[in-house]
């Protein structure tokens, strides 16, 4: 295994360069964090994140700041 690199930031005490499971488009927030509409305006509401569709976790590793690694092999 090895630290998500899609993630937010990496997570500041892990021996392996984790990831901290953040989206890194809304930074963990679930919200893209611009206003589209005037309902918005009004209503005070945001889009969801359109990488993480408003979860604010990292759609790569879900969350854990780890993924699998995998070898490929290539033919000569």
């Amino acid at each position: 295994m090895t630290g998500c690199p899609d993630c937010d930031s990496v997570k500041m005490f892990s021996a392996g360069a984790e990831g901290d499971g953040k989206c890194s488009v809304c930074h963990g927030t679930g919200s893209d964090g611009f206003l589209e509409s005037v309902t918005e305006v009004l209503g005070g509401e945001e889009s969801p994140c359109d990488q993480c569709q408003g979860t604010g976790i990292c759609p790569t590793c879900e969350g854990t700041g780890v993924i699998e690694e995998f070898v490929t092999s290539v033919a000569a």
